[in-house]
């Protein structure tokens, strides 16, 4: 083999080995941000308020059926039968219940409890007339940015999200938070009734500008050039270490090619493959 026939396999091996190089360049290099995001912890959740489970839905009675109907009790109101759930007012027209004895207990927050026994007679409809009366008025407060202090009256209450009982008349409501505008307003109860508000806190400037501060401040870390950077000299390593050691390992076929390198395409992995075949003279 002449000297220029040497020197233009040698320019075809290094141009294989840097399309080598690229090739797992290309592989490597998409799947650090699926790495980082999978390393990363997950959100969690802010906590949010407890909620009551959905109440039990009575069933309806037919004709000729044992049960009994609910008058006068307000809506919203919990029914317990002998001590359990058994739903939400308005009930049914006719409730299915078992015959014989039973004690109904009827409550309702801002409201008098009802409590009376009855006997459900069988194949029959018994009506069960009730009052409560309303004692206190529901108040119900929210806001976007969930903590803010409520005051009613400048006494602290709790904070959002809040529901709390109120004596009937006019009272000043007055909802705080650090870093934001607080709100008041005037309100004048009757008992019985509730009253939702649902506040949308301005945020002060001086308390934006910190927040945007630090926003700048905690960008993500593979966000930034440099780890870029590394990550492709740390690909350009694996790719070297790759070609390496397969060269390396047929170094006495290439001793019989009188010093020139060959390329074992049979025992190179798949990825390295395409367009790395040296033909061999």
């Amino acid at each position: 083999m002449g000297r220029s026939e040497r020197t233009h396999d040698r320019w075809r091996f290094s141009h294989r080995t840097g399309l080598a190089v690229a090739c797992a360049l290309t592989l490597l290099v998409p799947a650090l941000p699926v790495w980082a995001q999978s390393g990363a912890p997950a959100p969690v959740a802010a906590d949010q308020p407890a909620t009551r489970s959905g109440a039990p839905v009575p069933s309806e009675a037919k004709q000729n059926e044992t049960a009994f109907a609910l008058l006068g009790a307000p809506p919203k109101a919990e029914v317990r039968i002998d001590g359990k759930l058994i739903g939400i007012t308005p009930l049914p027209p006719r409730t299915a219940l078992a015959p014989g004895p039973h004690q109904i207990v009827i409550s309702r927050r801002g409201y008098s409890t009802f409590s009376s026994d009855f006997t459900a007679i069988e194949g029959r409809m018994v009506a069960v007339e009730v009052e409560l009366t309303p004692l206190l008025a529901i108040l119900k407060v929210s806001s976007d940015v969930p903590g803010a202090q409520v005051f009613v009256d400048e006494d602290l209450r709790g904070e959002t999200p809040l529901e709390l009982e109120l004596r009937p008349g006019p009272h000043v409501v007055r909802v705080r938070r650090i870093g934001y505008f607080e709100q008041t307003w005037s309100v004048a109860t009757v008992a019985g009734e509730q009253y939702d508000r649902d506040l949308i806190l301005e945020i002060q400037p001086e308390q934006k500008r910190r927040e945007e501060a630090v926003f700048k401040t905690e960008k993500r870390w593979y966000s930034r050039w440099w780890v870029w950077t590394l990550a492709a000299v740390g690909a350009s390593g694996v790719a070297a270490a790759i070609v390496t050691p397969i060269v390396l390992s047929r170094r006495s076929d290439c001793d019989k090619l009188d010093g020139e390198v060959c390329f074992p395409i049979s025992v190179m992995p798949a990825s390295l493959q395409l367009g790395l075949t040296i033909p061999l003279k």
